[in-house]
């Protein structure tokens, strides 16, 4: 309810109105007039309106008109309508309650009176609108596209819309059910960490795998869940948002399938262009001209391009193809980032002859540690470096590699000085095969792969990605994992 319910009073006779808002106001309502049938439903329709005091004799509509009006109209069919009268007969009061209204008031009223139905009036229209907020929500939850599943405190079920029966497989359910046990016997379910556990301590997304059989077609499912806790910081509920994205999972499938083949199809007649062009021009077939050898020098240059892009595309489809799960060469292992940073960075030539390069480290002294394949690391880091510095715009690229610790996870943040990156795109560059346009970031090589890349490998390992970017300022590309990994 209101601070200060409202109360449209309506009367041909200004002194009848008049003796209604002398009653009410000095009680906290803000009273609004209107005298006839015509003026009160321009009112209402102009006001938000919790009651309405109405008298049943106008000339023009009457009392009884406004009211079946009011009810016929979706937005004010729920407010209280009391009918104020000097008609006592029962057929009166029937055309009364057939019209809708909530009450009769005589006009011989009695001043306690009107204000005890006033005051139990509001209070009902308020849980009327309650119930009616409700009922919509209900409806929606029912027809929505996607599974809705709403737990307790307790991460008991509360209710589930069709949808998520449909998809999860749940046609009963009980206190004792358990929900994460029933997710494991259906599905493969692709999560890294205690789901149970986690579930209650933060927003997660997880997948969903079931795979085809002689009875059941196969099924992909993506869930979002989301933690609601009260001002005492407990959990009051949780809500889990189930989409089914199996055909989108089927169409991925073919693209990798088919980038798979192509790239590996591919390798083999760049290999042998750019080992052939390595005999010419160290003139194992013969000596040649400057003219010659600046020519094999073109065709050596692209040919080692095109193959550094197909090697990308083989690792890319490899590791995306397995789910981000480890390489069969990967192990994890607790790597110093300090000590690994300046190894990594020393190890890999990243001048330039178009523009000078400074890379900086910013590292705590204190042991910053983290729990990863060295080989997936390298690939982030890699990734991020080598884009840092790509998309770069200055004659001098400078980049800063920080890493800030806290309590349950360590950030790595990835800094340039570089053109920055238009809002429109920050998260269309997460994407495969998208790179910002040229006329913004000038023509550059690669395929767009290595940031949709890096987000897959940071999101396999429970991590977050940020990237926060002003234009012509520079961007910084932010990685927060976990302090301590689950094992797999």
């Amino acid at each position: 309810m209101k601070e200060k319910p409202s109360v449209l009073v309506v009367d041909d006779q200004p002194l009848n109105v008049k003796l209604l808002e002398a009653h009410l106001a000095p009680q906290g309502y803000e009273i609004y007039q209107a005298y006839s049938g015509q003026e009160a439903l321009e009112k209402v329709l102009e006001n938000e309106i919790d009651l309405i005091l109405l008298d049943v004799m106008m000339p023009g509509l009457d009392g009884y008109e406004v009211t079946r009006r009011l009810r016929a109209n979706e937005e004010t069919r729920l407010i209280p309508i009391v009918l104020i009268t000097a008609l006592k007969d029962t057929e009166d009061r029937i055309r009364g309650i057939e019209a809708g209204c909530d009450d009769f008031i005589s006009k011989s009223f009695d001043k306690n009176e009107l204000l005890s139905r006033v005051k139990a009036l509001l209070k009902i229209s308020y849980y009327r609108s309650l119930l009616d907020e409700k009922e919509k929500f209900e409806y929606l939850i029912e027809h929505m596209e996607d599974g809705i599943v709403i737990f307790s405190g307790d991460i008991k079920i509360n209710r589930l819309n069709q949808k998520a029966r449909d998809f999860l497989g749940i046609d009963t359910y009980d206190p004792d059910f358990d929900f994460f046990n029933h997710l494991e016997s259906l599905f493969k379910v692709n999560y890294q960490g205690d789901l149970k556990k986690d579930v209650k301590e933060r927003m997660l997304s997880f997948s969903l795998e079931r795979s085809e059989t002689e009875k059941v077609k196969s099924l992909f499912l993506e869930v979002r869940s989301s933690v609601i806790k009260n001002p005492a910081k407990e959990i009051s509920s949780l809500i889990m948002i189930v989409n089914d994205v199996t055909e989108q999972r089927k169409e991925e499938l073919l693209k990798q399938n088919f980038l798979s083949l192509i790239s590996h199809k591919l390798r083999t007649p760049v290999n042998f262009i750019t080992q052939s062009a390595s005999m010419l021009r160290e003139g194992i077939l013969g000596s040649l001209t400057e003219k010659q050898e600046k020519f094999i020098n073109s065709i050596l240059e692209k040919s080692n391009s095109l193959a550094g892009l197909v090697e990308k595309l083989i690792g890319f489809t490899t590791v995306i193809s397995q789910n981000i799960d480890l390489l069969k060469d990967s192990v994890e292992e607790p790597i110093e980032l300090k000590s690994y940073l300046t190894a990594f960075i020393d190890s890999r030539r990243y001048a330039r002859e178009d523009k000078k390069v400074e890379i900086t480290i910013d590292c705590p002294e204190q042991e910053a540690s983290i729990s990863l394949s060295k080989s997936y690391l390298d690939l982030i880091m890699g990734n991020l470096i080598e884009n840092a510095i790509k998309f770069n715009d200055k004659e001098s690229a400078k980049i800063t590699v920080a890493v800030k610790t806290f309590p349950e996870k360590i950030d790595i943040l990835v800094s340039d000085n570089g053109a920055g990156i238009p809002p429109e795109e920050k998260e269309k560059i997460f994407n495969k095969f998208y790179q910002i346009d040229k006329y913004f970031t000038g023509n550059v090589e690669g395929a767009g792969l290595g940031l949709a890349l890096v987000k897959q490998l940071i999101t396999a390992y429970g991590g977050q990605m940020d990237l926060k970017s002003e234009i012509g300022r520079g961007s910084t590309f932010t990685i927060s994992l976990p302090s301590s990994l689950p094992s797999r």
